[in-house]
């Protein structure tokens, strides 16, 4: 039996939904899964691909492949896949959410596991930790993840786009977090909370006069700005060209404009900001992709 997996980037947090907030777009991932006998995984990254990738120990798709069969109680876990991977790698675009979602769907697929979507999640979070991606990526449009409550989505305006500067280097995502306050003042969580609610009413009414607002933050921005010193001036840039909003994309160190306008003028203008501070990148304008990650069976 053979499965073909398509797990889409997500842009997290939008700003003040830290942990919260992820909005699907369309950059897609694929995996083949094909089953195997006598108990062997191996995986194809693709011509280029650094060891760790090739690695299925190492490798996220085939970790939490096995991850899920533990979970499922397979024994018989003989599997090879093949990787298509064109989210970047350490960018804020919810690569690792996305390579274990598609392991995570190809267990529950060749093996026939009775998960709902929250439990797939659950599954995926244990392993990768970030559920708002996750979800993101499963779910498709804007995933919003409440602790205790089941993970939900909602459409978000088609003519809406994120326009992502990505830089040419990485950012670790655990570096990213270290930095974030445990706890915040009573002032700054309102802010925050306000903020949330702007932001939904602003992608579900049409009302981007709002969103500019919407996206500001007191929690996570503000710290990771010393280890990105553009990040502030990009979304500056972004919002005197026009964007609606933008921000950091999750933990960064991609910036995340939200566009209904002049795209281009939009990405120009991040592009030129970041080459003042010394950051070369490149520019990705990107539409939101109101539907999750598809599977496909094959006999």
């Amino acid at each position: 039996m053979r499965v073909t997996i398509a797990a889409p980037a997500s842009v997290a947090n939008l700003g003040p939904g830290f942990d919260i907030l992820a909005l699907a777009v369309q950059l897609q991932n694929d995996v083949s899964a094909e089953s195997r006998g006598g108990g062997v995984v191996t995986i194809d990254p693709g011509e280029g691909a650094s060891a760790g990738l090739r690695n299925p120990a190492t490798n996220l798709v085939s970790r939490a492949y096995l991850h899920a069969c533990a979970a499922l109680g397979v024994t018989d876990v003989g599997a090879s896949f093949r990787c298509v991977n064109r989210i970047p790698f350490g960018r804020g675009l919810g690569s690792s959410a996305a390579a274990a979602l598609s392991g995570v769907l190809a267990a529950a697929a060749l093996h026939r596991a009775p998960w709902d979507e929250q439990a797939v999640l659950d599954v995926v979070s244990e392993l990768e930790g970030h559920r708002d991606n996750a979800a993101a990526a499963l779910l498709g449009g804007l995933a919003i993840c409440a602790e205790g409550a089941p993970a939900v989505r909602m459409d978000v305006p088609d003519e809406l786009r994120a326009v992502v500067f990505a830089p040419d280097s990485e950012l670790a995502t655990k570096d990213a977090r270290r930095v974030v306050p445990h706890e915040l003042s009573r002032a700054d969580a309102v802010f925050n909370a306000g903020r949330c609610a702007l932001l939904v009413r602003a992608l579900a009414q049409r009302d981007w006069s709002t969103l500019g607002a919407a996206m500001e933050d007191r929690w996570h921005q503000p710290q990771r700005s010393a280890l990105m010193p553009a990040l502030m001036p990009m979304i500056a840039a972004a919002r005197a060209a026009g964007a609606a909003g933008a921000a950091l994309a999750g933990a960064g160190p991609s910036v995340v404009a939200l566009s209904i306008g002049d795209h281009d003028a939009v990405a120009a203008a991040m592009a030129h900001a970041a080459q003042q501070h010394g950051v070369t990148g490149a520019a990705l304008t990107l539409a939101p992709r109101n539907f999750g990650a598809r599977v496909d069976m094959h006999p």
